[in-house]
């Protein structure tokens, strides 16, 4: 009976702790807890919409020591701004795609800079599935594209990923029915705003 309630108390504290990622996470090498002040982010879609995400961090696909998110979805799917800023590039000319190396700079895509400095990218768009132009100002949730099948891909998703002011790729944490967490592949998720 006394194991039962460690058992309990275990799943209890972690799942405590699971619900305070918008305030803290658990430092592993240090062994304790500490602030987590990273931007939040919107999922990369139209609110309602559900997508497995495929990949993540450090996937053993193609994302090996990448820190990227792909989401499943079909062509023509609505691509929402996660952060609000400044596009900074774009391109929507390619309709080609595929697992060759030709393919690596044909891929259609948006690059958002954000407010601190960083930049999202949104890659394997549709062709003329760009809603946006360099300069325009866009906002957390935006409409600004369609998803596709272009550049170095096997199927149609969409690349997500950012980079901070100092070109670092980073990890992100996104709002969810969930709290604000850092995504897991194998998982759909809503967006919700």
């Amino acid at each position: 009976m006394k194991y039962g309630l460690l058992i309990l108390l275990l799943a209890f504290s972690l799942s405590a702790t699971a619900q305070l990622p918008d305030k803290e996470i658990y430092d592993l090498k240090a062994g304790r807890v500490k602030p987590d002040n990273s931007p939040v982010y919107h999922l990369p879609f139209s609110k309602g919409s559900k997508f497995l995400l495929i990949q993540a961090y450090n996937s053993k696909m193609s994302h090996k020591n990448e820190l990227s998110l792909d989401f499943k979805m079909k062509k023509g799917s609505k691509i929402c701004a996660a952060r609000a800023g400044v596009v900074t590039a774009t391109k929507e000319d390619s309709d080609v795609g595929g697992l060759k190396d030709e393919y690596l700079s044909q891929g259609n895509h948006i690059i958002i800079k954000q407010e601190d400095g960083s930049e999202a990218m949104y890659w394997h768009l549709k062709k003329d599935g760009v809603l946006v132009n360099v300069g325009d100002t866009v906002k957390q949730g935006q409409h600004i594209g369609y998803s596709g099948n272009t550049g170095y891909t096997a199927f149609p998703h969409l690349h997500f990923q950012v980079y901070d002011k100092d070109g670092k790729n980073i990890a992100t944490r996104f709002l969810t029915k969930k709290g604000i967490i850092y995504l897991r592949p194998g998982k759909y998720y809503k967006a919700i705003h």
